[in-house]
């Protein structure tokens, strides 16, 4: 089987000119025993006995090993060259995602740890090259584990209800970027369409005299706005040095407003400079757009914006996790559009970069969520709180993300269904505000489902088949915000918070599941008979949410087929079960 191995730049939306991929065959095995630390496999890469195409977990198809039991420490190596070009730079090595405890050697040398398996990581591995080729080694350690953030990943060794074979290793790509010791290490774009101005927060690797930046912003080509201003100089009273960061401002008169129906993207390109050296130049883009709550409305660009979502969990036949191609991730965004979705909740993982991506130019909106851990106790929590901001960081420049969710249906303070927690309350609340200070510029929902803290949008989750069952359910609720009137058994609201008028949205049903599919597994309640029953019945639900006039939105379940769960509307390979019209027509909006 041919396997496109993503030799794509793999960071869509903030580019430099050169890198170098480190996709394709590693060398790879198990260690059971766990005695590869004790052999020192780490500087001898002929201990390990199989080959595994990289990016592709050892569970699939494409890495060319697709076994799905159970291995809880694994190892790859390859060689490589820097060319020798890049002899004046500092090389930095990245992974986009490795799931869950990585150690990398080079050379036999540790270059460092990481702990999470869905946010990218890099090294800074100049000092541990030699001339010619280098070594390579990756050590993984995935156990089974509830107080680990694993989203929809079985920790029983068997597929059951919605949860799914386990990802461990290596699922984005690696590969190598030449860079200046002084550079850019993170940027914040923070786009004011009141104002018309963008804000750019940076942060520079380290100081030095004379430095410089520059920003050019472009509206199809054509220079829009450039400014260039001197290199940080702000003095914090606690440090005698100037800090190692700053702020350039934008104005961007009568900005183009970025919307699933009319995505426009400004480009932008900032440069570090010494006098008339370029230090770094990153290449990006940002879209104008503002997105806020008020009186029980989610407003986008200061109007009010019903929002219809998909759940897309992100899973392939071939890859897991891994899609076989970008290509394969822009006809998922081209298909939920098309099928009468404005945006899609990406549910239980924190998705490839080009995700975001295509959801930026083509006009998707986006609620990312925190793959969760499965109990409270300090260790998941403070697991999962480094992951989440290490998320956030990466993708708050995305135009088409508008809400964070660090918590769904309880996952993860999963105590609280049966008695008061006072700390697993502390830690939704933690995570909101927590947010919040990593980027106020969006929504935050702090346990989508059911059993809410503090949010700014009031979601619920329900899965009755039958339109009149969640008509009658949803009055109850609007006549006591703390009934359990879901069939779920829980409130919308912990005990101790009130509804404070936040926008309500339902966002998840339906799941139904057909009996003509002749598929083995499961949906949510009784099968429709045929697809065409199908479309009826998630019409009628639809319905049912639209009458509620203080209803904002929805999000249906679910856009593919995955593993054991058959209930999308496309079926595993990610094509539709009826015409996208039919779908079309069924999911309406305000």
């Amino acid at each position: 089987m041919a396997v496109n191995l993503r030799q794509e730049y793999p960071r869509p939306s903030l580019v430099r000119e050169r890198w170098l991929s480190l996709n394709g065959k590693w060398q790879f095995d198990f260690d059971d025993q766990n005695q590869g630390l004790k052999e020192k496999w780490f500087s001898d890469a002929k201990k390990l006995s199989q080959k595994i195409n990289v990016p592709y977990a050892y569970q699939t198809p494409n890495s060319g090993i697709n076994s799905q039991e159970y291995h809880e420490v694994v190892w790859y190596a390859r060689d490589f060259e820097v060319p020798s070009e890049w002899r004046d730079d500092r090389i930095l090595l990245h992974f986009g995602a490795v799931d869950w405890e990585a150690t990398v050697w080079v050379n036999g040398i540790v270059a460092g740890k990481h702990k999470g398996g869905y946010v990218p990581f890099s090294f800074d591995i100049t000092d541990l090259l030699q001339q010619g080729s280098n070594q390579l080694v990756v050590r993984v350690v995935d156990e089974d584990r509830i107080n680990q953030p694993r989203g929809k990943q079985t920790a029983t060794k068997q597929q059951w209800g919605c949860w799914y074979i386990p990802v461990t290793g290596i699922w984005q790509s690696v590969w190598l970027e030449p860079v200046s010791a002084t550079r850019f290490t993170d940027i914040f774009l923070r786009p004011d369409i009141d104002g018309e101005k963008l804000t750019i927060e940076y942060t520079l690797s380290q100081l030095q005299p004379g430095l410089s930046i520059e920003v050019v912003a472009t509206d199809e080509g054509e220079i829009l706005a450039s400014a260039k201003v001197a290199g940080p100089s702000r003095i914090s009273r606690w440090l005698d040095a100037p800090l190692n960061r700053g702020t350039v401002n934008l104005s961007v008169p009568s900005p183009k407003l970025w919307s699933p129906e009319n995505p426009f993207l400004y480009d932008l390109v900032l440069r570090l400079k010494d006098g008339d050296e370029v230090l770094d130049e990153l290449k990006t883009y940002f879209g104008m757009r503002k997105v806020h709550i008020d009186h029980g409305q989610v407003y986008l660009n200061n109007r009010p914006y019903y929002q219809r979502l998909i759940l897309d969990q992100g899973y392939w036949v071939e890859g897991l996790y891994t899609a076989p191609s970008v290509e394969a991730l822009r006809r998922d965004v081209e298909l939920t559009k098309a099928m009468g979705f404005n945006g899609a909740r990406k549910h239980q993982k924190i998705e490839d970069p080009y995700f975001y991506y295509f959801c930026d130019k083509l006009g998707l909106l986006v609620w990312s969520e925190m793959p969760a851990c499965y109990e409270y106790d300090v260790e998941g929590a403070e697991r999962l709180r480094r992951e989440w901001t290490e998320a956030v960081l990466r993708d708050r420049n995305h135009p088409s993300i508008i809400a964070w969710v660090p918590i769904n249906e309880g996952w993860g303070v999963d105590q609280l269904k049966g008695r008061v927690m006072p700390e697993a309350t502390a830690h939704l609340m933690g995570l909101y505000y927590q947010t919040k200070s990593l980027d106020p510029t969006r929504l935050v929902v702090s346990n989508d489902g059911w059993q809410h803290a503090k949010t700014d949008m009031l979601t619920i989750h329900e899965y009755t088949q039958d339109k009149c069952d969640l008509k009658e359910r949803y009055e109850a609720f609007r006549g006591n915000r703390h009934k359990t009137a879901f069939s779920h058994g829980l409130p919308i609201l912990l005990p101790d918070f009130n509804y404070d008028g936040a926008p309500i949205l339902v966002t998840e049903f339906g799941g139904v599941k057909v009996e003509e599919q002749q598929a083995e597994g499961w949906g949510y309640g009784k099968a429709a008979l045929d697809y065409e029953e199908m479309v009826e019945r998630i019409k009628g639900l639809v319905d049912v949410i639209l009458e509620q006039d203080e209803v904002v939105g929805y999000c249906y379940t679910q856009l593919t087929d995955v593993q054991q769960e058959v209930n999308g509307l496309l079926d595993a390979n990610h094509n539709p079960k009826v015409e996208v019209e039919l779908y079309k027509a069924a999911f309406r909006g305000k």
